[in-house]
């Protein structure tokens, strides 16, 4: 069964920056963390820096007297001429952000022998779920090293459990093996369980948030083994 890979939505918007996020003025902040079972992208540059209050002096008490100010003859406006207001534009600073959402790679289960398989004999399970997920990505003026790791944890549908981080393979490979007692329907279960780290500029950091996980499915149908007697 082929890799089913999904489509990389990219979203470029403007919005004003917080003050907490001076520090993007003058370089790219990034961070990489999971939501909702996906992996997040984000990247902000040029937040407004946070303006710094000047210190308000109150004038010392005189002691001489305070001179009565002198009336100003009212001037009656000329209804004859409009006078212009000018309004002075207000200064807006806007930051740049990028996101990008990123979904993984979702595998597959296969066994052997695929067709009939029978009670008190081994089957040969595994994945063709990458044991790596990497991606290069550029977002503003930086590129984003991401790298991910898998866990599969197996369940066979009669209890059998099994937790491994390699793939599995076919006969006589195999690595991942599984005996059925009674013939049945079974339902096996794979859950893959993916965590990491990201990388800017020779630093990297772990991806926060929860793990993505993803849940395939696949029914298996043992039979019982024929019965011969022999003298």
């Amino acid at each position: 069964m082929a890799i089913k890979r999904y489509q990389i939505i990219l979203v470029l918007f403007l919005l004003p920056m917080p003050a907490a996020a001076a520090d993007c003025v003058d370089k790219t902040c990034v961070d990489v963390f999971t939501e909702d079972n996906q992996l997040i992208i984000t990247a902000q540059k040029g937040a407004a820096k946070p303006a710094t209050k000047k210190p308000v002096v109150k004038p010392k008490p005189s002691i001489k007297p305070t001179p009565k100010p002198t009336p100003k003859p009212i001037v009656k406006p000329n209804p004859g001429v409009a006078k212009k207001v000018i309004a002075k534009p207000k200064t807006t600073t806007a930051s740049l952000s990028d996101k990008l959402v990123k979904l993984l790679p979702l595998g597959d289960i296969n066994f052997q022998p695929e067709a009939d398989p029978l009670v008190n004999l081994p089957v040969y399970f595994w994945t063709q779920t990458p044991t790596r997920f990497t991606a290069l990505v550029p977002i503003l003026d930086v590129v984003v090293y991401v790298n991910l790791t898998p866990t599969f944890t197996w369940s066979f549908g009669d209890g059998g459990l099994f937790i491994t981080t390699t793939q599995g393979a076919p006969f006589p490979i195999g690595g991942i093996t599984h005996t059925y007692k009674s013939s049945d329907d079974y339902s096996v279960n794979l859950r893959v369980t993916w965590n990491g780290s990201f990388s800017v500029n020779g630093v990297t950091t772990p991806i926060s948030g929860n793990a993505i996980t993803q849940s395939i499915n696949r029914t298996i149908v043992v039979a019982k083994a024929p019965t011969r007697f022999t003298k």
